[in-house]
């Protein structure tokens, strides 16, 4: 069983009734607690501008849902599966929208709305593959210091050092930031990805989904440090180029010291450029 945004639930850890592990010590709970991303730092203002907060409810309650990138000043790139429950007779529900230009969510920034949709064709909710889509502002932003658009990078990419941001869950507590946070983490060869997504199957997940490196690239920073609920959409970026290589789609339980897994830039070229092309 998993959930689509990004993780499932491991089902081989003894969980108390209040759902902490069981073998978790007080230390452990203190870091639960540490303001960040599990095992990421606030952002600086400003930092990752390409950054778009995937928000659902109005003024008075409403929910960060998913990360996205600003590819173009109309167009937010994200995970497929970010928009499929929110899909209705000709387009999206109107409580669906973002919030572009602040490393704060809840505060500052502009608000978005979306006017059309784009979902990957070939979109696997099973096999969590294909797991791009497009939103479409109903009006250009104005781009600023703040407000920038993420570069593509259709290079593939073996290992490399890159970091990823979002506003996700900080601890299986379900925790959930208002300001952005950034962690620094390496991919993996397709080889070194391939092999330790078979080695966390037989512990945490054994009908974990195959890992395609055609479309997929992975990072792996360590145990207590990696994605968790509320960080799908959310950009992988080079550090070396300041490019966008990846799409956060899925991962095991929260920071398990098993790989994250996100759609490859390079792998979805044609897809891309075909859909930034029409804004």
């Amino acid at each position: 069983m998993h959930f689509k945004i990004l993780i499932v639930i491991c089902v081989c850890v003894r969980f108390s009734a209040d759902g902490i592990p069981l073998e978790t010590s007080i230390e452990d709970l203190k870091n639960y607690f540490s303001p960040r991303v599990i095992g990421g730092e606030n952002t600086l203002e400003g930092y990752a501008p390409h950054m778009v907060a995937i928000l659902v409810g109005d003024e008075v309650i409403r929910l960060i849902l998913c990360g996205g990138s600003l590819v173009k000043p109309n167009l937010v790139m994200t995970a497929a599966h970010c928009l499929t429950d929110f899909q209705i007779a000709g387009g999206l529900t109107n409580l669906f929208h973002a919030v572009v230009g602040s490393n704060n969510w809840n505060t500052g920034g502009i608000r978005v709305d979306f006017q059309n949709y784009h979902i990957h064709p070939e979109w696997d909710p099973v096999l969590i593959k294909n797991d791009i889509g497009f939103l479409c502002l109903t009006k250009k932003v104005e781009l600023s210091k703040h407000l920038q658009l993420a570069v593509m990078n259709f290079d593939f990419v073996g290992e490399e050092a890159s970091s990823v941001t979002g506003w996700g869950w900080v601890a299986q507590w379900a925790l959930m930031p208002f300001h952005l946070q950034v962690l620094d983490v390496n991919t993996l060869s397709p080889e070194d990805c391939i092999e330790r997504v078979r080695e966390g199957s037989s512990i945490w997940w054994p009908n974990a989904p195959h890992v395609n490196s055609t479309i997929e690239i992975c990072t792996l920073h360590s145990t207590g440090r990696g994605l968790c609920f509320g960080d799908s959409g959310s950009a992988l970026m080079s550090k070396e180029t300041g490019t966008q290589i990846g799409i956060a789609s899925w991962a095991f339980t929260c920071a398990r010291g098993v790989p994250d897994m996100y759609a490859r830039i390079s792998g979805f070229k044609d897809y891309i450029q075909s859909i930034m092309e029409l804004y």
